[in-house]
């Protein structure tokens, strides 16, 4: 098995089970996961006044995993090494970062999926700083 391959394969699973967004936009969640995501009563009234069609549903999803694929590439971009993030000190150098099997026999670390979590009050933070 390419756990390489695998893994792209799931991805573009993945993209396209969360660009799937037609019933959202018919009818808004009253709340989200995440309390900072939730829509106004506005953004709900103004998603229900409109009047989508099949034909436009199509167009905002593809959209939509156009932009989530996107991201994904910037992400991988940034894990390879062939683009920067914004670095704290001038003087750093990114060379990116490696993701490997896993093996049976290592030592648990912290998984990505909670940090990706745990570090959005963090960049909110740095973002907001001059506000």
């Amino acid at each position: 098995m390419d756990s390489k391959q695998l893994f792209l394969r799931e991805l573009h699973n993945i993209i396209k089970e969360y660009s799937e967004i037609g019933e959202q936009l018919k009818q808004p969640p009253e709340e989200l996961p995440w309390e900072e995501f939730n829509l106004t009563k506005d953004e709900i009234n103004a998603l229900e006044a409109q009047e989508f069609t099949d034909e436009s549903i199509s167009a905002i999803e593809k959209i939509v995993r156009d932009n989530i694929m996107g991201a994904f590439h910037s992400t991988f971009c940034l894990l390879d090494g062939v683009s920067d993030p914004v670095l704290e000190n001038d003087d750093d150098m990114w060379f990116g970062l490696k993701l490997s099997e896993k093996q049976e026999d290592e030592e648990e670390e912290d998984f990505l999926h909670d940090e990706l979590y745990n570090s959005y009050w963090d960049w909110q933070e740095l973002n907001n700083k001059d506000k």
